[in-house]
């Protein structure tokens, strides 16, 4: 009996949640186009509700934008002592306190003739402009604007600007794919969007815009020598393992890639706690790493092995805190699959076993004094050759993996794991 009211108990807390989680945003429905980033952004009190609305279509205004940019960066709002450089900004103002840390910072400008004006409306290429002007200094490929169809469309001034936000990640293309929209009024979903990408690779953030009280310490990994970049920035909320830096996935349990299927999940963890040479423990012991299988292309004649393609999505620690994981398989161009060659040299070997066997046998059947010399010099390398070319010939091999089996997995985006 208790039981069975326990179990009840827990569904009835399950519907109870599940009816107030859908309750807090009147105006984004589940299968809104930006449902998580919204989310995210709410839960990490960056953008508010009002009344239990979010108004996704609502325009973002200079100030608006300011202040949720500041709370990204781990800013709160202070009391500034500064002079206030701005004609239009009084200090009768909520927001008086965000324009002017902002100011102070250098991370939005005012205007020439000594204006904020905190009530324009921001568009989407000045929002570009910001998030480049405030990750780390390189000139963006303008060749990263070829796909979209609307790439004239963007001012002359942003669009170096445009560019490197594309290469960091941290852009809007929706509803189309194709546009840009750059000249567009940016909405409250966008400007969701656009943070929360931010926050996922505040790595790339110059550190004169971080929060000093969030920036606590610059830590290494020290993995493997493989990887490209091994820095693990770690703050008063959160550790963030830069993108490219790489760690062991042990797979959880047997895997086959003849029993698997597209939409399969495939379960990875961490075996050990991985610590920074500085001795701030990253990932522990336990955490899983879930990955969705994208793609398989079944292995075929002459020697081609199975090749599954998966997509990692999530991280959840020990605790049960699940955070976004964005990686791939560094070997095998980014693929599950067997050494092509194992097969080939195995045929080879077993091959120029039987090869010397078959050839012994006949030189003792014809009577040579050196039998097993002569044996083996001609059988050998017959019998490997054979081996080798139906190791070529053959089908190849389907991806097996026990459990405990690792791959190397490169980060690629910045993995925020809290603390």
């Amino acid at each position: 009996m208790k039981k069975i009211l326990a179990m009840f108990a827990v569904f009835f807390m399950l519907v109870s949640f599940n009816a107030a989680n859908a309750d807090v945003y009147k105006d984004v429905p589940a299968d809104y186009w930006a449902n998580k980033e919204i989310t995210a952004v709410v839960n990490d009190g960056i953008l508010s509700l009002d009344k239990k609305s979010f108004y996704p279509e609502k325009d973002v205004t200079r100030s608006d934008f300011n202040t949720a940019l500041l709370k990204t960066l781990g800013h709160r709002t202070a009391t500034i002592s500064e002079e206030n450089p701005f004609s239009d900004v009084c200090s009768q103002r909520a927001d008086y306190g965000d324009i002017l840390l902002s100011s102070k910072l250098g991370l939005i400008y005012g205007y020439n003739d000594g204006t904020f004006k905190p009530d324009r409306i921001m568009t989407k290429a000045e929002a570009a402009s910001v998030i480049s002007h405030i990750t780390k200094d390189y000139k963006g490929n303008v060749k990263a604007l070829d796909p979209y169809t609307d790439k004239a469309d963007i001012p002359s001034w942003a669009t170096r600007q445009y560019a490197k936000t594309i290469d960091l990640g941290v852009y809007v293309n929706y509803p189309d794919p194709d546009e840009l929209l750059p000249n567009k009024n940016l909405n409250r979903a966008e400007a969701a969007v656009l943070l929360h990408k931010l926050k996922q690779q505040i790595g790339t953030v110059k550190e004169q815009y971080v929060s000093k009280e969030t920036l606590l310490s610059t830590e290494h990994l020290d993995v493997t020598d493989k990887a490209e970049v091994d820095t693990v920035k770690v703050t008063s909320a959160n550790k963030i393992v830069l993108a490219k830096n790489i760690i062991k996935g042990y797979f959880y349990t047997y895997f086959s890639s003849k029993d698997a299927q597209v939409g399969d999940e495939v379960i990875f963890t961490a075996k050990k706690d991985i610590y920074t040479e500085e001795g701030t423990l990253v990932i522990p012991a336990s955490t899983t790493m879930k990955a969705r299988i994208t793609s398989i292309e079944p292995k075929k004649w002459w020697n081609k092995n199975d090749k599954v393609t998966v997509e990692f999505e999530t991280m959840t620690l020990p605790n049960g805190v699940t955070v976004p994981f964005q990686a791939k398989v560094l070997n095998n161009n980014g693929v599950l699959t067997e050494n092509r060659w194992a097969k080939p040299v195995g045929y080879t070997f077993g091959g120029a076993v039987v090869g010397m066997g078959a050839g012994i046998g006949i030189a003792n059947m014809r009577g040579h004094d050196d039998s097993t010399d002569s044996g083996i010099a001609i059988g050998a390398p017959v019998g490997a050759g054979v081996g080798l070319l139906t190791g070529l010939a053959t089908k190849g091999r389907t991806y097996k993996a026990n459990d405990g089996d690792y791959v190397w997995l490169e980060l690629t985006q910045d993995l925020v794991i809290p603390n």
